[in-house]
């Protein structure tokens, strides 16, 4: 057996095998798993919380620090960007797999990604910014450093000034506590319509992201506009429902997020897309 070499220029385009049609098989390899996060932060201007899903690495012990890895969040980096900022890292365990993909959808501004995924909010100790309860740990962490990295990823380096973990978690031996948390994003799966699918996983098990129909047939490479459309085109909304909601997001979107009975409308309907409760999606959209 060989081994094969990849200039700088062949990794950004994906380099390739013969016989293999999988674009994303030899690239995953250079691009180790890296331990998942969900990042709850708070928009200095408006004070509305975001919710982005990401990974991290650790950096230094003593004292704690992390670097965050911000690539698709631009509210996320916006809200990190003062020296001192407060933020919360979140650790996912396997069984929030759904909960960890959400956050990561292209929802509107005004949305709150929690509430889609129905997770829960935790008081922190030290911050103003809550963690996540459903997570078993959560770091109250911040900012001592930002940079942006040629002009698309930002590196965020965080201070960790507390910390909380669910009690239970300490009952389980360490092969217990291993095999539920953390999660890594491990690769990326392409799917049938070309779209990149994270998957994550722990201790070398994959567990499966879901993809269309919570989410854009193309995944991460769409926007809510194709996901409204593949719903409608796929018979999971009737072409007036799908009028309703894009009409719905639209305004939204045009009141900044100003109307609250709105956004609470519009939080409800696209929570029944991502979890597939299409009974309660039909009966909000059609105002019963």
């Amino acid at each position: 057996m060989g081994r094969l070499y990849y200039g700088s220029d062949e990794l950004l385009g994906q380099p390739a095998f013969p016989g293999v049609q999988d674009p994303t098989l030899v690239y995953y390899h250079f691009r180790p798993a890296r331990p998942a996060n969900l990042l709850v932060t708070r928009d200095p201007d408006s004070g509305e919380l975001n919710l982005a899903a990401g990974t991290f690495g650790p950096l230094t012990d003593h004292p704690y620090t992390i670097c965050l890895h911000l690539h698709s969040s631009p509210h996320s980096a916006l809200s990190l960007s003062a020296v001192g900022a407060e933020c919360v890292v979140a650790l996912p365990g396997r069984d929030l797999i759904r909960e960890t993909w959400i956050p990561a959808l292209p929802l509107p501004r005004g949305i709150f990604e929690a509430e889609v995924a129905e997770l829960s909010l935790l008081d922190s100790q030290v911050v103003s910014v809550p963690g996540i309860a459903e997570c078993p740990v959560n770091l109250e962490c911040v900012v001592e450093f930002v940079r942006d990295l040629y002009g698309r990823a930002t590196a965020v380096f965080l201070k960790v000034v507390a910390a909380s973990i669910d009690e239970e978690m300490l009952t389980r031996d360490r092969a217990g506590q291993i095999g539920h948390y953390p999660t890594y994003e491990v690769d990326d799966a392409t799917n049938i319509w070309g779209g990149s699918i994270e998957r994550l996983g722990v201790n070398g098990e994959l567990l499966e992201c879901p993809g269309f129909p919570a989410g854009a047939k193309r995944g991460f490479n769409s926007d809510m506009t194709a996901w409204v459309a593949d719903l409608r085109q796929e018979g999971y909304l009737s072409e007036a429902e799908g009028a309703a909601l894009s009409g719905w997001i639209e305004e939204l979107s045009s009141a900044a997020g100003r109307n609250p009975a709105l956004r609470e409308r519009v939080t409800r309907a696209l929570a029944s897309a991502a979890w597939e409760e299409w009974d309660d999606l039909h009966a909000q959209l059609s105002g019963e």
